[in-house]
């Protein structure tokens, strides 16, 4: 995936520690869950990982998520939105939250080191930031 391919569409890109964070796939199911309060603002989620496909597939399976991955090797795009160490590892992207609108700016951002944050409340702050 692209984030030039988003363009034209508001994006909420979620970076996260990947494999190894339950709680962090835990979280996209929450939003899976809450999918109609993105939706309806015409909001895409974007999951971002430094995990390779195949360590994050099993995970997407356990969890049976459905929202595809993007991968980021080496953490450019983490590092980029400086993501990096903002949860409990340095050299990976914390809980973070960045709302990327339809003319590729960025409207908003959260970081949320307690690793949840509760989909209504996320959806709230970004529908806002529109």
């Amino acid at each position: 995936m692209s984030l030039a391919a988003l363009r034209g569409r508001p994006a909420l890109l979620y970076f996260n520690e990947g494999v190894g964070c339950d709680v962090c796939f835990t979280q996209m199911v929450g939003l899976e869950a809450d999918r109609a309060a993105f939706e309806e603002a015409g909001i895409q989620l974007v999951p971002i990982v430094m995990n390779g496909l195949d360590q994050v597939r099993p995970e997407l399976r356990r969890f049976a998520i459905t929202t595809p991955y993007a991968y980021d090797p080496g953490g450019s795009v983490s590092r980029s939105y400086d993501t990096l160490g903002k949860g409990h590892h340095a050299e990976l992207p914390g809980h973070s939250f960045v709302l990327i609108g339809a003319d590729g700016t960025q409207r908003w951002r959260g970081d949320y080191p307690g690793m949840w944050v509760d989909p209504a409340e996320l959806a709230a702050a970004v529908k806002a930031a529109l």
